[in-house]
């Protein structure tokens, strides 16, 4: 066997084994690497601060407007009270960062008035803000040593901007920091703040979108967002807005938007109020004395403030005020007008011009035509001097009593003289009084006018007779004499008087003047009546009491009536005793009411003719109320009336009273009687056909109605209808709605063993559509079971048949088991809220149920309800 030699296969061997590439390609990246780390490596730099506090090193970056620039590699202490920090800077910030001019400061977290900022510095850490000195025409030296700021710079200039340079006097009042406003809106900000010869000098930079909004036409006032003055022209408070009563801040005012645009060299004054802004007029006002008005006080015109006081000087028998009346109302200051003091004035009457105790008294100007005039007197002062066209007098007293010098002349609580001068008479057993009557009332005196010492006596006891001699605060304190006029307007020929002791004296005597014809009555002895009483119908006394014949059981009065007043006495006429104060608490305040001098002496009669029934012989009644209980009334019937209180609770029509409950009794059938009496238009509210029902609260999720009731008595409101028959007795409804429903549905009887989460008004659904609503629920007769009235409307009654079934499906249903979970289940929303029922009516439906049909209620809805759908026929 031959053997076979094959012959060997020669490979030339390659020059580089594939092994040496990975190491090449590592060494390519390394070089890389290398050249990367040194072609942008940083330039180190150093600053001084303070403090380190918040620094870290490695973490602490260096920003410039948010971006970061740099980071802190190493902290130094530098010696006890400083910190030296080193700052690796990017390479490519190095031309901006690292050169002379450069400011650096740490950023943390600030809270201002003025500004909120650095908040973010609460989760990063502190940062170090640097703001570079850049300038492109000069090439800046480089460097790497500085001192940092304790904190950010004020003013830094932005690029572009558009500053204003603002003049003030005093600075206290500005901040850095401090907004400018434009019609509330802030446009602006104060950067900076300088002091130079006595002046202080406001740079105020204007956003760019808001720089076509300040011009050289604008002018710049401090924001009195919170002012206060309080002196002589009383307390007052301005609040502009929340933001403005903290920072303050400037309202720019420009008058034409076209204007140029303010330039550098240019400084505009800083107002310190719009006071500053208006034109004005100087004027001089004498006043006889200062004691209510001081510097600032405002002169007024219908309301408005037209100027104001600024200077007090004192002349020799009078105080002049140097004041200013802005120039728009120029066209006031006439020869005619006058000015007069305002101030709190409190009498019976009531209390005029309350506001000055709060904003003190201020000057009013009464305007009437004439030629321009920049001097005046006041008011009091011109009736200090006696004018040619009034009436001096010569009153004759047996003592002075509280008269003074300063004591006034009334007629009716109007003041229409003033007493000029007080002396003894020769002889020593008289006063003499001399009074001056001003020009425009010297006709309502004559020879049979009566004079009386408004104030001598406050109260007088004689023979357990009570004479109370008053007529409000200013002539008991200051004192005061008082004028009736005679009703025959006798001429005017004495110039000597008498003055009496007190109002009944001289009361008694004009009294004793008229003629008229005398009416007999009859009144019950619960009261008292007195000889002298005077009778008024309509504010206007048309007799007195001339008469008084007590009797066991029912007295008589003789009342004296004057001839002009005959034709108000009728036979419909009926009296009443008037109280001499009357007080009335509602939900619009307290009525506290005062009669005139003569009824708070003695009590008044009034005359009452709105009645239109006649009577038989006439009566004095106890009290207007008693009077109108005896006609007028009607009784309305109810189930229940909680709430209604007797004397208290309001007939309502519309919002207006027209009457009050004025008793509340049981009936024989345990029904309650409200007897009520009616105040306004009788005939209308007795017509057949009107509806009355109780104005209960109802709070709800879709209304509030009658909340005062809930406090106050529960009302009666009435629904009017068409009858033109009357009748005094009516039944009651429980609630307006009650009316309406009556005849707008059907009422089923649904019985339960207990009360359900549903209430009054709660809906009845069927296929979850709501056909109608509970109206009432009550306990059965026997009291063993609960029994709702359910009223469903007329167009489905048609649904309820005698078979049909009512389920409750208040609230919500949890269902727990451990195989199956826990189940929640409920129906509607409103249901959840209100509580509900749920009609179904099954397939084999029977016949329409009637209102004496009863139905159980069940507390589980089936399973299947909403597949049972009958056509219902």
């Amino acid at each position: 066997m031959q053997t076979e030699i094959n012959e060997p296969l020669i490979e030339e061997k390659k020059s580089i084994s594939f092994i040496w590439i990975l190491p090449l390609i590592i060494l390519s990246v390394l070089i890389w690497t290398l050249y990367e780390s040194y072609s942008k490596k940083g330039t180190n730099i150093q600053i001084i601060f303070n403090s380190a506090e918040g620094l870290k090193e490695g973490i602490t970056p260096l920003k410039y407007r948010g971006l970061e620039l740099g980071k802190v590699t190493k902290i130094v202490i530098k010696d006890l009270e400083r910190v030296e920090v080193n700052i690796l800077v990017k390479k490519d910030a190095v031309d901006y960062v690292a050169v002379e001019g450069s400011k650096f400061w740490i950023k943390k977290p600030t809270v201002t008035l003025t500004k909120i900022s650095g908040l973010d510095t609460l989760i990063s850490g502190y940062e170090i803000e640097v703001m570079p000195k850049y300038n492109k025409d000069k090439d800046l030296k480089s460097q790497t040593k500085f001192t940092g700021l304790d904190s950010q710079p004020n003013f830094e200039y932005i690029k572009d901007g558009y500053y204003i340079t603002l003049l003030l006097r005093d600075g206290n009042s500005v901040n850095i920091g401090m907004p400018l406003f434009y019609n509330s809106m802030q446009v602006g900000e104060i950067v900076s703040k300088e002091l130079y010869e006595n002046n202080v000098y406001i740079k105020a930079h204007i956003y760019k979108k808001y720089e076509n909004l300040v011009n050289e036409s604008s002018s710049f006032i401090l924001n009195d967002a919170v002012k206060v003055n309080f002196g002589a022209g009383g307390f007052n408070l301005k609040v502009s807005s929340l933001y403005s009563a903290l920072v303050g801040g400037i309202k720019v005012k420009t008058s034409d938007l076209n204007a140029k645009k303010i330039t550098d060299d240019k400084q505009y004054l800083l107002y310190t109020s719009d006071d500053n802004l208006e034109e004005k007029v100087i004027i001089n006002i004498e006043f006889l004395d200062a004691e209510d008005i001081g510097e600032d006080t405002s002169i007024m015109y219908k309301g408005i403030t037209i100027g104001k006081v600024t200077n007090i000087s004192l002349n020799t028998n009078s105080v002049n005020a140097q004041a200013f009346i802005y120039k728009k109302y120029k066209y006031l200051l006439t020869n005619n007008s006058r000015f007069e003091i305002n101030s709190a004035e409190i009498s019976l009457d009531g209390i005029k011009n309350i506001g000055t105790v709060f904003t003190g008294k201020y000057i009013t100007l009464n305007y009437k035509k004439g030629e321009f005039k920049t001097y005046f007197k006041d008011k009091k002062l011109l009736n200090s001097q006696i004018n040619a066209d009034d009436l001096e007098l010569t009153l004759k007293a047996d003592s002075l009593g509280s008269i003074t010098n300063k004591s006034k002349i009334y007629y009716k609580d109007i003041e229409i003289g003033k007493i000029s001068n007080i002396s003894l008479s020769k002889n020593f057993n008289q006063v003499i009084i001399k009074i001056q009557i001003y020009g425009k009332y010297k006709n309502i005196i004559s020879n049979n006018s009566l004079f009386y010492d408004m104030s001598s006596k406050l109260i007088d006891i004689k023979n357990l007779d009570l004479n109370i001699n008053y007529s409000g605060i200013n002539p008991l304190l200051k004192g005061a004499i008082a004028v009736i006029k005679d009703d025959k307007q006798s001429k005017l020929t004495k110039k000597t008087f008498k003055i009496l002791k007190s109002h009944q004296e001289a009361y008694k005597i004009k009294k004793m003047r008229n003629k008229g014809f005398t009416l007999k009555t009859a009144f019950e002895n619960n009261f008292r009546l007195e000889e002298d009483m005077p009778i008024y119908y309509q504010n206007y006394e048309i007799g007195f009491i001339n008469k008084v014949d007590f009797e066991e059981h029912y007295s008589k009065a003789e009342l004296f009536i004057y001839n002009k007043y005959k034709k108000y006495i009728t036979k419909h006429s009926k009296f009443y005793k008037k109280s001499p104060v009357k007080v009335d608490a509602s939900l619009n305040g307290i009525l506290f009411e005062i009669g005139d001098i003569s009824s708070l002496l003695y009590g008044s009669i009034s005359l009452d003719n709105s009645s239109k029934k006649e009577i038989n012989g006439y009566q004095i009644y106890d009290s207007f109320d008693t009077m109108k209980n005896s006609t007028n009334t009607i009784n309305i019937v109810f189930d229940n009336i909680d709430g209604i209180i007797e004397q208290s609770s309001k007939l309502v029509y519309k919002g207006i009273n027209i009457g009050k409950v004025i008793d509340i009794s049981l009936s024989k059938n345990q029904k309650i009687v409200l007897k009520v009496q009616i105040d306004k238009n009788y005939d209308e509210f007795t017509k057949q056909g009107n509806k009355y029902y109780l104005k209960k609260s109802k709070i709800s999720l879709q209304e509030v109605k009658n909340l005062s009731s809930t406090i106050f008595a529960v009302n009666i409101g009435v629904v009017k209808g068409n009858g033109k028959k009357t009748q005094v007795l009516f039944n009651g409804y429980d609630s307006i709605s009650d009316i309406a429903d009556s005849t707008k549905g059907k009422i089923f009887k649904v019985e339960s063993l207990h009360a359900t989460s549903a209430g009054v008004d709660s809906p009845i659904y069927y296929k979850n559509v709501q056909i109608g609503k509970i109206n009432k629920i009550d306990l059965s007769s026997d009291a063993s079971k609960v029994v709702l009235d359910c009223l469903i409307y007329n167009k489905y009654t048609n649904i309820i048949r005698k078979n049909s079934n009512f389920y409750d499906i208040s609230g919500f249903k949890l269902k727990f088991s451990i195989f199956s979970g826990t189940k929640i289940e409920t129906n509607t929303f409103t249901s959840f809220l209100k509580g509900g029922l749920m009609v179904v009516t099954p397939k084999e439906y029977d016949k329409k149920a009637n209102g004496n049909d009863k139905f159980i209620l069940k507390e589980e809805l089936m399973d299947d309800w909403e597949k049972i759908s009958p056509i219902i026929k």
